[in-house]
């Protein structure tokens, strides 16, 4: 889904922020009237589990999350106290109000001073993803609010009390600006910057009305909220019925066991397996003449010559990518893209390399750090460094400060010292749950 420009657009900022900087907000107050168990719905069992528990494993192993503060009615506060004990990211469980908003907002007075980011989410949506959590995030970092939201297939119809139709809601409005089109349903985890947040929620504590969500609070001070593609899978359990429906998609997310294969609660470094890999890659200049460009980190540099080669010839992500690969065991680049190959003709590294993690995601690895050097005696690449950097980090969707590029010489010897090409070599650690 396409995400216009806006101006909270901050070029410079990772697009996944680092831990300390993303807290989350659970509300798991509400009385769930509608689900007819006389009991609180974050208690109904999926695959072994609460719905609470499943929402709170996954926020617990995304690498990215950090404080997780916990919303819970007063009648069940001990027991989800004494739920997250499990789980080293909960910060707080704090009483919720008589609303969801008021429970919202006593999330977000928890939260530690350091977050700049916030995600809210439904304790009774537990089949969130990985994938669906960084589209909001990211958008979040980019435009300051954003939520998921799926089209609506069918026609939406306003109904009143005594059941009959007064108005058919249509799908595209007329307005000065245009077409505005589009009917969506949205659902969370919805994020925003915590200040934007704060000032929406200081705007409705003297306005009348309950908002639907929080972006609707957000809307309300007439700052953008960007939408991103949301999950079909992430359903919210409302009813009875919806359960199932919850068990069969759970199934389809987790076909390798009939066990529960969730992210397990409180974990220690020794449950994680790390493994480490070098790369190594080398290219020669090409032809002065021959109009190619040098890109090194997936940036164009300035320079008289560029480096020959089947794709364009990109040695310092060739060797980054070789590093991942060689640490989860998945090959090489030439095994992946071999050189006799059309489709990688002149084909941007930066697709390599992307192919790459999507690759280690497949068989669960999560990447930690890279380290690179790049050899060479001309050009200087000190003014490029950290534009190299960010690149890479955003193709790997990790933090820049988890992604380092040097440059140093060969001190006039040998091929590299003629200037007649250009080497790198790169280390890359990454880690996999051992669950």
């Amino acid at each position: 889904m396409e995400i216009p420009e806006n101006p909270h657009h901050q070029p410079n900022r990772p697009i996944l922020p680092d831990t300390q900087h993303v807290g989350v907000i659970i509300p798991a107050a509400g009385q769930a009237r509608r689900f007819l168990s006389g009991s609180n719905k974050i208690w109904a069992e999926l695959a072994g589990r609460s719905l609470l528990q499943h929402v709170l494993a996954v926020f617990e192993a995304h690498p990215r999350m950090g404080a997780i503060v916990v919303v819970a009615g007063a009648a069940e506060r001990a027991a989800v106290e004494e739920v997250v004990k499990d789980y080293r990211k909960v910060l707080r469980v704090v009483a919720g109000g008589a609303t969801r908003a008021e429970s919202v907002y006593h999330g977000l007075e928890a939260l530690p001073e350091t977050c700049e980011y916030v995600l809210v989410h439904d304790a009774a949506r537990p089949l969130l993803s990985f994938a669906l959590i960084e589209r909001v995030l990211e958008a979040t970092v980019r435009f300051g609010a954003a939520v998921p939201g799926l089209p609506l297939a069918d026609t939406v119809k306003r109904v009143d009390e005594e059941g009959f139709v007064r108005a058919t809601v249509p799908r595209t409005v007329q307005t000065a600006e245009g077409t505005i089109g589009g009917l969506t349903a949205v659902q969370t985890p919805q994020g925003a910057r915590v200040e934007l947040l704060r000032r929406a929620y200081a705007r409705w504590a003297s306005q009348d009305g309950e908002p639907t969500d929080e972006a609707s609070l957000i809307e309300a001070l007439g700052e953008p909220v960007a939408v991103v593609e949301g999950d079909f899978f992430n359903i919210k359990i409302t009813r009875p019925e919806d359960l199932p429906r919850a068990e069969q998609f759970y199934t389809l997310l987790h076909p390798q066991s009939e066990k529960e294969t969730m992210p397990e609660p409180h974990k220690k470094e020794a449950d994680w397996c790390y493994r480490t890999g070098f790369g190594y890659d080398v290219h020669a200049f090409a032809e002065p003449l021959s109009g190619r460009k040098l890109v090194l980190g997936g940036v164009e540099i300035p320079y008289s010559r560029g480096l020959d080669g089947h794709s364009d010839a990109d040695v310092l992500l060739h060797a980054i990518c070789d590093a991942l690969l060689g640490a989860a065991s998945l090959g090489d680049i030439g095994i992946l893209f071999p050189n006799t190959d059309p489709a990688y003709r002149n084909i941007s590294s930066l697709k390599l390399l992307k192919a790459v993690r999507e690759r280690l995601e497949e068989v669960g690895w999560q990447i930690e750090n890279v380290d690179a050097t790049v050899i060479a005696e001309a050009p200087k690449l000190k003014p490029y460094r950290e534009r190299i950097q960010q690149t890479i980090a955003d193709c790997l969707k990790v933090a820049s400060e988890r992604i380092s590029v040097k440059a140093t010489t060969n001190e006039r010897m040998g091929f590299i010292g003629r200037e007649e090409g250009i080497a790198c070599s790169a280390v890359a650690t990454i880690r996999r749950s051992l669950s």
